[in-house]
């Protein structure tokens, strides 16, 4: 199954701690979505927008990993998602954030795993929030 990364689990060498048998395929975006932080990496509906990402061929005993590793069901719902690749689009899922969490800046551990992930995958840095916005507070 293919699962679309856009936070921490961009690192490979992260992602492959957790999901020892994933294997990194391509770099896509995620249309009609933004990147936020919640403390952690969130994607939320926005027309027009994109969030850069990774997608992973993983395995059942991945998917077991990823979803105790992003605390599913409590903290992140896994969602069906349409990538972009430079090969057309791919289905897989995302993790996305359950409601009721405030926007806040990660930890710079958390972001250094997503700086490295965008620099795996080659992404371009410039592309990835380092902060929050008095409008997306005012969204919650």
């Amino acid at each position: 199954m293919h699962y679309f990364a856009y936070g921490a689990n961009l690192s490979r060498a992260h992602m492959q701690l957790w999901c020892p048998s994933s294997r990194p395929l391509v770099a896509a975006t995620l249309p009609n979505h933004r990147l936020v932080f919640r403390y952690r990496a969130d994607i939320v509906a926005s027309e027009g927008d994109r969030v850069p990402g990774g997608l992973y061929e993983i395995s059942a005993a991945d998917l077991d990993s990823l979803d105790e590793g992003e605390d599913f069901p409590d903290l992140y719902d896994r969602i069906r998602v349409t990538a972009e690749t430079e090969h057309g689009p791919v289905e897989a899922f995302a993790y996305q954030m359950r409601p009721g969490h405030a926007f806040a800046l990660p930890a710079p551990e958390y972001l250094s795993l997503i700086e490295q992930g965008y620099e795996d995958w080659g992404l371009d840095p410039a592309l990835l929030p380092i902060r929050t916005q008095a409008g997306d507070l005012a969204e919650q």
